[in-house]
């Protein structure tokens, strides 16, 4: 498959959380023919959400009940981490599910 180990290597970047670096390489790709421009659009959006902070979402969805604001200043990469490794010192489970819930569903809970 043309591209394969460009598109490995940036899916491993993203898993990493190295943001800046899988960019570079989506854009060098891209530019090289060694990825399509869709794919490359769809993994630059994809950063775009997990860089996505709690804070930066709707006002609205702030005044949810039980709005995590504690989290407010971290990304949906960092809270996923954190559920993924059972660190609820900032945060409950439950309220870690709710801020990840908030950043991805953010544009179908604002059509409610």
């Amino acid at each position: 498959m043309k591209g394969s180990s460009a598109h490995v290597r940036i899916l491993a970047l993203i898993a990493r959380g190295e943001f800046a670096e899988a960019q570079l390489l989506i854009s060098e790709a891209s530019a090289a023919g060694l990825i399509s421009k869709e794919l490359a659009t769809r993994h630059l959006h994809r950063i775009s959400v997990l860089t996505t902070r709690l804070g930066d979402i709707p006002a609205t969805l702030q005044r949810a009940p039980d709005f995590p604001s504690q989290l407010k200043d971290y990304t949906l990469f960092q809270i996923r981490r954190m559920l993924e490794t059972r660190d609820f010192s900032l945060a409950t489970s439950a309220q870690l599910r709710m801020a990840v819930k908030l950043i991805e569903d953010q544009k179908r809970l604002m059509e409610k």
